[in-house]
């Protein structure tokens, strides 16, 4: 009874796909994998926003216009913890601390992107990179991580410059102004790098063997997944007082830890939706 069910069920292509990613998601204990990639992002957290101070500093952003423009995609606690810390890292920046913070970042955000790559060796059961050469290419996209922060904080601040000049020459500017569309458009534009950063993230990690596996699909997935779930769960966490209950003065650390769990776990989960389809082509080609 239950074979048959199962083969009716995947007899639909939508269904399938769903019962494929969520068989991958348990045979290979991406929650486990989840959790490994948020340990090495909390580790990253703190150093990035060290170099996150610097950023402002030099692009004379306001503080609490960068923490305005984070308010809709940050759970309140995470939000908090951004603020104070930023605010006490401008009050004793200096030289030391921001190589100290750009040092630390690599070498943790290597580990997760390290991290990244076993995942899809597991994945595929062939591994992109190996010993030296995976410890490159782990700090060659340390530092395009932070190429990524600098380049959307510079979004932040000329964004409307940008967008008020594309507006002009298309003689577009008084119909989107009217609908506010310049700032929906910031956000766009952020995420485009977002999803631009998970491609080439993506790309990487995946096996270099022939044929090459899909990336942009999954991609495009984990990025707009990223959006909505930092939105839904900072309405969530907004809404509710309760957790601060059960962990008092902790609340906002753990809703840091789960928030990155949940980003790493759509991260990976991208990388899944990659696997499946692939697997999916190379069934249909035999």
């Amino acid at each position: 009874m239950k074979q048959k069910l199962d083969k009716l069920l995947r007899a639909h292509p939508p269904i399938r796909f769903a019962m494929d990613v969520a068989d991958v998601y348990f045979s290979k204990r991406i929650s486990r994998a989840a959790a490994e990639l948020a340990y090495f992002l909390i580790l990253t957290f703190f150093p990035i926003m060290i170099c996150v101070s610097a950023f402002v500093n030099e692009l004379h952003l306001d503080l609490n216009a960068l923490v305005e423009h984070a308010d809709p995609f940050l759970p309140q606690g995470v939000l908090l913890i951004f603020q104070e810390y930023l605010t006490y890292i401008d009050t004793n920046q200096s030289s030391a601390m921001l190589l100290s913070g750009a040092f630390l970042t690599i070498l943790f955000a290597s580990a997760a992107v390290r991290g990244l790559m076993n995942i899809m060796d597991e994945l595929y059961g062939r591994a992109t990179f190996r010993g030296l050469w995976q410890v490159a290419a782990s700090v060659l996209f340390s530092v395009l991580l932070l190429a990524t922060i600098y380049l959307s904080l510079a979004v932040v601040v000329t964004g409307n410059w940008f967008f008020h000049l594309l507006g002009q020459v298309l003689r577009l500017e008084g119909l989107v102004e009217r609908f506010g569309t310049w700032q929906w458009m910031k956000y766009l534009l952020l995420l485009g790098l977002v999803f631009l950063f998970i491609v080439l993230l993506y790309r990487f990690a995946a096996p270099l063997n022939r044929p090459r596996p899909p990336v942009v699909p999954g991609a495009l997935a984990a990025s707009a997944a990223l959006a909505v779930a930092s939105v839904l769960f900072s309405l969530l966490m907004g809404n509710s007082a309760r957790y601060s209950l059960v962990y008092g003065s902790l609340a906002s650390v753990i809703l840091l830890l789960v928030w990155l769990y949940l980003c790493g776990t759509i991260l990976i989960l991208g990388n899944v939706v990659n696997y499946v389809l692939f697997t999916h082509r190379r069934e249909a080609r035999r």
